[in-house]
């Protein structure tokens, strides 16, 4: 074997191994989409596992559950409008309801940390 198809050979079997390598990290890197319901499970979490550490009071944690439940009526009234689906602006809607208790529960949890002792 000449120098010449000994070189190509090896660039062709990095380029290879190359293209399979990133391959593989894109898949691995690649994100799974989180529905609306993994959301509001996780916020539901989040909310009891703050209340038990005493970052939330019984009383914020009522009124956050409460914003879930209304955001489930508001998810089942438009799946009765839209034939069982959500649709695009519905989704937009709901995930914007999400975004606004997912932020109470962080603005409550921080200000029971950066309240000053009496």
């Amino acid at each position: 074997m000449n120098f010449t198809k000994v070189a190509s050979f090896c660039l062709s079997l990095m380029m290879a191994t190359g293209m399979s390598t990133l391959l593989s990290v894109t898949e691995a890197s690649a994100k799974p989409k989180v529905t609306i319901t993994m959301r509001i499970e996780r916020l539901t979490a989040k909310i009891n596992k703050s209340q038990k550490s005493n970052e939330l009071t019984l009383k914020e944690a009522d009124h956050l559950r409460e914003d879930i439940a209304d955001i489930n009526a508001k998810i089942e009234k438009a799946k009765e409008k839209n034939g069982g689906k959500l649709s695009y602006a519905d989704e937009n809607k709901i995930e914007k309801d999400l975004n606004k208790v997912s932020l109470k529960i962080t603005k409550n949890s921080l200000n029971k940390r950066t309240a000053s002792p009496e």
